[in-house]
């Protein structure tokens, strides 16, 4: 017999009315993405707590908003966190993030004896989860025997800022989360804006990448 080296093999084949089907599968999955995903990355989740925990990096609008509420809801402190200044610190003389944030708390009203600021160390990657440590390193020194704070972000980076916090601080503390609007887009139209396409982008592939490191680092 001569060798063969390729023989007929009958196999299945989508149909017309399978391709209509993924198709119809994939655009409601979308859809949902689309009308949810913000919602998700930019959740307002507050706790009851005495401590409002800032992001020292956020714009000064949110700053702003971040004074409003800590006015409006009872807040007894004020905790800035923030990483190093890398550009303009020769000229403004504020080092770090948590610096600027917690001197512009101060310029807006909440008297300085509330006002804290817990600098981070310089690193090139996860900066959120370093200023997370700064924090719980910074509360268990202080012995404050509150056990709940409330994170303030802005916008898409509030999902990963929550996440992170919570991982680090543990069950021991529970993490509120509050995220001003981002005023660079609509974000209840995200998609009709460059700005709105690229922070939810960025974000979720950041939210991804920073659940999967926080499992390894927590040990989990």
């Amino acid at each position: 017999m001569r060798p063969r080296f390729l023989k007929r093999k009958e196999c299945l084949v989508p149909t017309a009315w399978a391709w209509c089907a993924a198709l119809a599968a994939f655009a409601t999955v979308l859809l949902v993405f689309v009308f949810t995903i913000h919602s998700f990355l930019a959740p307002v989740r507050p706790v009851r707590s005495d401590i409002l925990v800032v992001e020292g990096w956020v714009p000064e609008y949110a700053l702003e908003q971040a004074v409003a509420d800590f006015g409006s809801k009872g807040y007894r402190l004020a905790v800035v966190t923030g990483g190093p200044v890398e550009t303009g610190h020769f000229l403004s003389g504020y080092k770090s993030l948590a610096t600027v944030g917690a001197a512009t708390l101060r310029k807006l009203g909440i008297d300085s004896s509330r006002v804290v600021e817990v600098p981070s160390t310089f690193v090139q990657k996860d900066r959120t989860y370093e200023e997370a440590l700064a924090l719980k390193l910074w509360l268990a020194l202080s012995r404050i025997p509150e056990k709940s704070i409330n994170l303030y972000s802005i916008g898409c980076h509030a999902r990963r800022s929550h996440l992170l916090y919570s991982r680090v601080l543990g069950r021991e503390y529970s993490v509120g989360i509050v995220s001003c609007a981002d005023r660079g887009y609509d974000a209840r139209r995200w998609w009709h804006y460059s700005n709105g396409v690229r922070a939810v982008a960025d974000e979720t592939l950041a939210f991804c990448y920073a659940w999967i490191f926080s499992l390894f680092a927590s040990g989990q």
